[in-house]
């Protein structure tokens, strides 16, 4: 089970490189003074990246964490994130199983083939996790 998400793709991270730079420079557009300033006093103006400048910042930030995924540490962690997430769906698969004997007997019966398939499926692959994190750690 792999909940993370997907990998950014480079337009995506050029367009949110670019945003912010955007936001930065906006912001120091108005903290810009305005009015008669003595020559050579003034902080220069804000300038913006080219997108030359964006695309390469995205690469390397896409470098940077396709690294990180594949290290000993990113590799770890992703392994344990699909452990708490096989967790999660494992403890609301038996959460619904109980809320459905609670209910009655009947809507227990009913509800438990279906339940049932799903909590093994989801045992297995918290199990599945498990092994994986363990190896990884031992």
């Amino acid at each position: 089970m792999d909940v993370r998400a997907p990998e950014p793709d480079l337009a995506a991270v050029c367009a949110a490189l670019d945003a912010a730079d955007h936001a930065v420079w906006a912001k120091r557009q108005a903290r810009r003074p305005w009015g008669v300033a003595w020559s050579g006093l003034s902080p220069e103006p804000p300038r913006r990246r080219t997108p030359h400048q964006i695309r390469h910042a995205a690469e390397t930030r896409l470098a940077a964490d396709h690294a990180w995924a594949h290290s000993p540490e990113g590799t770890l962690k992703a392994a344990l994130s699909d452990l708490q997430a096989a967790a999660r769906v494992l403890d609301q698969q038996a959460e619904a199983l109980r809320e459905a004997a609670s209910r009655g007997p009947a809507d227990a019966r009913s509800a438990a083939p279906r339940r049932l398939a799903r909590l093994s499926q989801e045992a297995r692959a918290a199990l599945t996790a498990l092994r994986k994190v363990r190896s990884l750690l031992v």
